[in-house]
């Protein structure tokens, strides 16, 4: 038997930089990553506010939040606070038929946040584990109203909804579905409301952008009584940070109603202030029947996920008598100190009114990088809040400027030709201003070597 590596021991001091890097290639496998470290590959050690720092001791302004999840910062006491008393008092226990305060205080507090008539919470630890406990939940639901046949999940061609194999057949990415095939049947997309030759920077006379009536189409095609719901997120996040239409989210609300399709809306990039609002879904005037939450929840500080369903749907559960109700759940779903680092979170926010901020340093933010930044590279910029992309012309040109951004000290993210951003919340116009300088000198750069 191999012996074990000698691992350097971390007390507050940060290992040697050159042997973590060996230890990482060695040992680590990194998710949606190369097998091997790549040259942009860093070991963050520290974070303080809205900046981290590597191993090599290099600071970064942080423009893209961790995974868009650091949404009250690094380092916030008051939530580190929250997670050791809760840590030495009970660290969990497992819910169902048992539950623990901060779980059943968090609970409460979503469903204050969100309104009535979604009073009714599920926790997970990840949005794709959300993904997975909406689907179930939805085809259950309807079983459970004596329509089992009701099974098929829709979704927007161009939504991407987490890397389990549900997610994989929500999500039409081929970086998702590469080698998992075959995806799960049950699952059918339906056209995305944008220009598809805008998104493909084509020259063309009108756009032609479809609408509601795509859902309609593919519900009415699917055949009658054969769709449980529909999944679509308020901004296509992985997608390429693209907005719905304006009423489009409240058109389709409306033709799920008259199908009697349940309305899922994926609030896991976009929840929790992202957008300038406490969930996007709410500043259109729409009430989904489910809603995933996950990254803003507990801000990065734990592996925390939730399904909010309405008051009708959890009926449908506790009323049953035959099926045993929802069986489903995870060990830690519901984590005791994952859920007080949530109650401290939403604290955060609503003591520094950070869902006010967002929208005011996102709006400057998104001017600066509309007037600057277009060119021969980047031909639109898009967002909502503090949530924005950058769309290239190529997923070499995004690479490039994400290059150029981290020699700068600043740290965004490429996914294919779009360069993202979704700083924490706590972002200062100083800092965002930094954001918008060195995006476009960035921007400058990589143009001038094309």
């Amino acid at each position: 038997m191999m012996g074990l590596p000698t691992v350097p021991v971390l007390a507050g001091a940060v290992a040697d930089p050159t042997e973590l890097a060996r230890l990482d290639d060695a040992y680590l496998w990194q998710p949606w990553s190369p097998v091997r470290r790549s040259e942009d590959a860093a070991t963050i050690v520290a974070g303080d506010g809205c900046e981290v720092v590597d191993a090599d001791g290099r600071r970064y302004l942080d423009a893209r939040g961790g995974l868009f999840n650091a949404t009250v910062g690094y380092g916030r006491p008051e939530v580190v606070e929250a997670m050791a008393a809760q840590a030495r008092t009970l660290m969990t226990y497992g819910l169902g038929p048992a539950s623990t305060p901060p779980a059943v205080l968090l609970a409460a507090r979503l469903a204050g946040l969100f309104g009535e008539p979604l009073t009714r919470t599920f926790f997970c630890h990840s949005g794709s584990e959300a993904t997975e406990t909406a689907v179930k939940m939805a085809r259950f639901y309807h079983a459970l109203r004596g329509e089992p046949q009701r099974s098929t999940v829709l979704s927007l061609a161009d939504g991407y909804h987490g890397s389990s194999l549900a997610g994989a057949a929500l999500t039409r990415l081929p970086a998702v579905r590469a080698g998992v095939e075959p995806i799960p049947a049950g699952f059918a997309s339906v056209a995305t409301p944008r220009c598809a030759a805008c998104a493909a920077g084509e020259a063309h006379p009108r756009c032609v952008v479809p609408g509601p009536e795509a859902l309609q189409e593919v519900i009415v095609r699917l055949g009658p009584g054969r769709v449980a719901a529909f999944v679509v997120e308020p901004v296509l996040g992985v997608g390429g940070i693209v907005e719905l239409p304006p009423g489009y989210l409240a058109a389709v609300r409306r033709v799920c109603d008259e199908h009697g399709v349940l309305l899922i809306v994926d609030e896991v990039m976009t929840g929790f202030g992202r957008t300038g609002a406490w969930f996007a879904h709410q500043a259109d005037g729409v009430v989904p029947d489910i809603v995933t939450t996950a990254k803003g929840l507990a801000a990065g500080y734990a592996p925390l996920a939730a399904v909010t369903a309405t008051q009708q749907i959890y009926q449908a559960f506790a009323a049953d008598r035959v099926l045993g109700g929802f069986r489903h759940g995870y060990t830690t779903g519901g984590h005791a100190v994952a859920a007080a680092a949530a109650l401290a979170v939403v604290q955060v926010i609503e003591d520094n009114d950070l869902v006010t901020h967002a929208a005011q340093v996102g709006r400057s933010l998104l001017q600066r990088l509309r007037a600057e930044l277009p060119g021969p590279v980047v031909r639109e910029v898009r967002g909502r809040g503090l949530l924005a992309g950058a769309q290239a012309g190529t997923e070499r040109q995004a690479a490039e400027i994400v290059r150029e951004c981290r020699r700068d000290g600043v740290l965004v993210r490429p996914q294919q030709t779009v360069v993202t951003l979704a700083p924490p919340l706590v972002l200062s116009r100083e800092q965002a201003d930094r954001v918008a300088d060195s995006l476009a000198k960035a921007v400058r750069a990589v143009e001038a070597r094309s």
